[in-house]
């Protein structure tokens, strides 16, 4: 083989080496785009919604458990404590998801103050009512306009929204005229299950939820408690 022969050779090999690395470059380039729309990071926005819709389930379920204490298991706030919770879960993993830290529940340690308890079980119920129509509207109006464009988001407080208006909601408002103990039977399927957030029509619940967000630094609260 004469040298420019050899030459041409070198030349060649070289040019295919280089055409095989930019290929590499090209797949790796391609395999880290699906990574990169995974770590989507949040909007202040969407970051200060989520965090208002976990410190109301966490609100809910230390509330539920004391109107336990207070009136009982023969009534339907007995399998809404573990509602509540898988509801706070499907909220958490959302916050991890996009690597926000994720709050205790100071409710349940009573480094947060919990909202009176209603003076009767009749007062609890109307609460409850009151307090459904106000999350309806929280979800409505503020959280889920929040969060357009976060898909994931969106289908997660879509169904807590419609847990309010189709369990939530009619199950205080039979409970309000006297049907309660066929709510109780069927509570572990439904409607008794996820009767909602009691305390959320309360004036005190308002000022906890405004304390926990300010301490987060969301400074937001355009829903529940503001009845």
């Amino acid at each position: 083989m004469t040298q420019v022969e050899r030459n041409a050779r070198t030349i060649e090999e070289l040019r295919m080496i280089k055409t095989g690395i930019l290929s590499a470059v090209a797949v790796a380039a391609c395999l880290a785009m699906p990574l990169q729309a995974a770590t989507k990071t949040l909007s202040p926005e969407a970051e200060a919604a989520l965090l208002e819709a976990l410190n109301d389930e966490y609100h809910a379920q230390a509330f539920y458990a004391a109107l336990v204490d207070e009136y009982g298991a023969n009534t339907p706030f007995t399998n809404i404590m573990e509602a509540e919770a898988k509801h706070a879960e499907k909220l958490i993993a959302l916050l991890e998801k996009y690597g926000v830290e994720v709050p205790e529940n100071g409710y349940l340690d009573g480094s947060l103050p919990l909202a009176p308890i209603p003076p009767t079980l009749a007062d609890a119920y109307a609460t409850g009512v009151r307090g459904e129509i106000d999350n309806i509207a929280m979800y409505e109006e503020s959280l889920l306009p929040d969060v357009v464009g976060y898909k994931d988001i969106t289908r997660v407080f879509t169904s807590l929204k419609t847990a309010s208006e189709t369990q939530h909601l009619p199950t205080f408002e039979r409970c309000s005229a006297g049907d309660c103990q066929t709510v109780a039977s069927n509570s572990g399927s439904g409607a008794g299950k996820q009767t909602g957030k009691v305390a959320k029509g309360t004036s005190s619940q308002k000022g906890k939820g405004q304390k926990e967000r300010q301490r987060k630094g969301q400074g937001k609260q355009k829903g529940r408690g503001n009845s």
